[in-house]
């Protein structure tokens, strides 16, 4: 149980992290998609550190696969309750099927069980500036992910992830 609130809690920050340092690179991003790229990338990372690093905690790995879709559950009840708007439920289905495409790209480019480090990892980062990105930026993707510095900052969350299971079941 410690793992999943830990992981979690670094999936969560480390998804606002990416958001935030791509945004102060990217004035015209819109946020909401920025917001759904970033948390589907680290979901998936994370998800795959999992799998790599200790394959007893499979079920964890595939929470993390839905933690977003948990995520827009939350967001979109909450906007419901505050709204008293029952039709935010519709907002929700949207969101959650772009949710499905980008879950499934990130699974897709991160491949099972191989922990997500190296080129592996900055190809998939590679793909996800491309993502965020408004059409027209005046450098390409590679030139914005180095200025933005969020390689080493997901990479640190991929490393600290795979630490924390690696030591506390090792102490089990």
């Amino acid at each position: 149980m410690q793992h999943a609130v830990f992981i979690t809690f670094g999936l969560f920050s480390v998804s606002q992290e990416l958001s935030a340092m791509a945004m102060a690179h990217l004035a015209d991003a819109d946020p909401e998609l920025l917001a759904e790229e970033s948390l589907s990338l680290a979901a998936a990372a994370t998800s795959r550190a999992i799998e790599a690093t200790a394959p007893s905690h499979q079920d964890l790995a595939d929470a993390l696969m839905v933690a977003p879709f948990l995520y827009r559950d939350y967001l979109v009840g909450t906007a419901m309750l505050e709204s008293g708007d029952a039709t935010q439920a519709e907002r929700g289905a949207d969101i959650g099927q772009r949710l499905e495409r980008k879950m499934a790209f990130y699974a897709t480019h991160l491949p099972k069980a191989t922990l997500p480090t190296g080129s592996v990892l900055r190809n998939a980062m590679l793909l996800w500036m491309g993502r965020i990105s408004p059409p027209g930026m005046p450098t390409g993707p590679e030139a914005r992910l180095d200025a933005c510095g969020a390689v080493p900052r997901l990479q640190a969350h991929v490393r600290l992830t795979a630490a924390h299971l690696r030591h506390t079941d090792a102490g089990s």
